[in-house]
């Protein structure tokens, strides 16, 4: 068993990006992940993106804020749970509150992921789990076929 005080736990550092920020207590590592996340008003989670072999949800604790989906923006608050399968629908929250948002996101891993991000045409692969993460990202037209550079595939 493992309890962790969230409570006595400092704010870790998280995204600082233009506006991707956001800060996080860490509760726990390896394939069931799980952090506390604080989002403030007028700031972005994480690039639009979805997980093709990764299973993420989130538990809404205070604020308001928008999930923004293939399918458009839902408003969510206290009390929501959201979950965003592996290979389904592109995700990204948005507070256009006027509070932070506080979250708890899970995630459930196999140590290896794929993730697209439509707005900017990327694709990443991911190996190891949070923080030990080794990513590598590329532009989707920069995308290689699988047998160049292959001399042997010549001829």
């Amino acid at each position: 068993m493992k309890i962790v005080r969230s409570k006595e736990m400092e704010w870790g550092e998280g995204i600082h990006k233009g506006k991707f920020f956001q800060r996080r207590k860490t509760l726990a590592t390896g394939p069931l992940g799980a952090s506390i996340f604080e989002l403030p008003p007028g700031m972005k989670s994480f690039p639009f993106h979805v997980h093709h072999v990764t299973e993420e949800a989130m538990y809404v604790l205070s604020g308001f804020a928008r999930v923004r989906t293939n399918e458009g923006e839902t408003p969510i608050g206290p009390g929501d749970f959201v979950q965003f399968p592996a290979g389904g629908t592109a995700h990204q929250l948005i507070n256009d509150g006027s509070e932070p948002l506080i979250y708890i996101g899970m995630s459930a891993s196999k140590g290896v992921d794929i993730v697209e991000y439509p707005d900017s045409n990327k694709v990443a692969s991911a190996v190891g789990v949070w923080p030990d993460v080794k990513r590598f990202a590329f532009n989707k037209k920069d995308q290689a076929e699988y047998f160049d550079g292959e001399k042997d595939a010549e001829g």
